[in-house]
C-alpha cells in the first residue's frame, strides 16, 4: 500500500456555495419556507434559508419566533434538499434528477472527495478564478471494478459511491464546478462533498507508508426488537463503516505526521490510507483518533482509527 493523505476541510458558506442546479426552497419536493404567524399542523414542515434546515412542526399553532429558536414547538429533522451535500453527513444526500451540479469559491484547495453519490458520472472542472481558464477537468465513472467475467456476465453492475479529484494547483480564487450526472429521468444524488487542503502524512520522508493489516469495519445501527408475545423484528437504521491502520515512517517526520491528526481531531474529515487500485474500502469520512509511537532512533509508528460518519 502507498502512503495515506487526510483532507483537512474547508467549511462551505453560503459565500463559498456560488449556485447550484436545486433552488432553496426546494419545491420539486415539497419544501416551502417558514412564514412568520403562519397556522401549522402536528407534522407540518418547514425550511429556514438561514440555516439551511428542515423543522417539523409539534404542536398545532401559529407563532412569530422562527423555528430555530422555538424548541418548543419546532424540531431540526435534517438539512433543505440544496445543502445536505456539505452537512457533514453522507447519508443526507442532495437529489435531483439527471444532472446536479453545484459551483464553489472556497479560496485556496488542492483536492475534492465525494461519498454517498448516486449515478453514473462525477465531474470535477476548476478554474483558476470565475470565469477564468479550466485548470482541471477530471470525470470518473460511478462503477466498481469487476473481480472476473463470470461477475461480469451474471452479477448485477455494482455502482461506486466515493470519487477523490487530488493534485489540483491551488488558487486563492478557484471556481470548482462539481457534477453527478446518469440517464435521462434518473435520479442522481451527492451524500457529501468535502473539498480542502488533501496531505501526505509521509510526504518528504522517502520512504514508509501504509502498513498491511489496515482493516474496514462495516457498522449496522439496526437491532432485532422482540415484542411482548416473543416475535421479532429487524428494525432498519443506518450503517457506517470504520477503518484503522498503522503508519511506518522515519521518526524525524513523526511530529509533522501527528500535528497533522492533531489539527483534525473533532473535525469530521477525510482519510485516505491508500489511494492505490482495489483499496476504495479504505477511503472514509468521519472522526479520526490514533497515537504515535516513537520506536527508535530512526523509526515512528502512526496508528489512527477513523470513526465513521453515518
Amino acid at each position: 500500500m502507498n502512503g495515506p493523505q487526510i483532507l483537512v476541510p474547508l467549511e462551505i458558506t453560503d459565500t463559498s456555495l456560488y449556485s447550484s442546479t436545486i433552488a432553496e426552497p426546494d419545491t420539486t419536493i415539497g419544501e416551502a419556507a417558514w412564514i412568520s404567524g403562519h397556522t401549522y399542523a402536528i407534522g407540518d414542515e418547514a425550511i429556514r434559508v438561514e440555516t439551511h434546515r428542515v423543522y417539523r412542526r409539534e404542536s398545532a399553532g401559529a407563532g412569530t419566533i422562527p423555528p430555530e429558536d422555538d424548541t418548543a414547538n419546532w424540531t431540526d429533522i435534517r438539512p433543505t434538499n440544496k445543502w445536505a451535500a456539505f452537512d457533514g453527513e453522507i447519508s443526507t444526500q442532495s437529489r435531483d434528477t439527471e444532472a446536479l451540479t453545484y459551483v464553489l469559491r472556497p479560496g485556496f484547495f488542492n483536492s475534492v472527495s465525494v461519498y454517498g453519490a448516486d449515478g453514473e458520472k462525477v465531474r470535477a472542472i476548476v478554474k483558476d478564478a470565475p470565469g477564468g481558464s479550466v485548470i482541471f477537468d477530471q470525470e470518473v465513472d460511478l462503477i466498481e471494478p469487476v473481480p472476473d467475467w463470470y461477475e461480469w456476465y451474471f452479477s448485477p453492475i455494482r455502482a461506486a459511491t466515493k470519487a477523490v479529484f487530488s493534485e489540483i494547483l491551488p488558487y486563492p480564487d478557484a471556481e470548482l464546478t462539481i457534477s453527478v450526472t446518469s440517464s435521462p429521468g434518473v435520479a442522481v444524488k451527492f451524500g457529501l462533498i468535502a473539498v480542502g487542503d488533501l496531505r501526505g502524512l509521509i510526504s518528504g520522508g522517502g520512504w514508509g507508508g501504509t502498513l498491511g493489516g489496515a482493516k474496514a469495519e462495516p457498522r449496522s445501527f439496526s437491532y432485532i426488537k422482540t415484542e411482548i408475545d416473543g416475535t421479532t423484528r429487524i428494525v432498519k437504521r443506518r450503517a457506517a463503516t470504520d477503518t484503522s491502520f498503522s503508519v511506518a515512517m522515519p521518526r524525524e517526520i513523526a511530529d509533522y505526521a501527528l500535528v497533522c491528526v492533531q489539527e483534525v481531531l473533532d473535525v469530521p474529515c477525510a482519510v485516505i490510507a491508500s489511494s492505490g487500485p482495489g483499496f476504495q474500502g479504505l477511503n472514509n469520512f468521519g472522526l479520526v483518533s490514533g497515537s504515535m509511537s516513537y520506536d527508535s532512533f530512526g523509526t515512528a509508528t502512526l496508528t489512527l482509527n477513523v470513526k465513521g460518519l453515518v
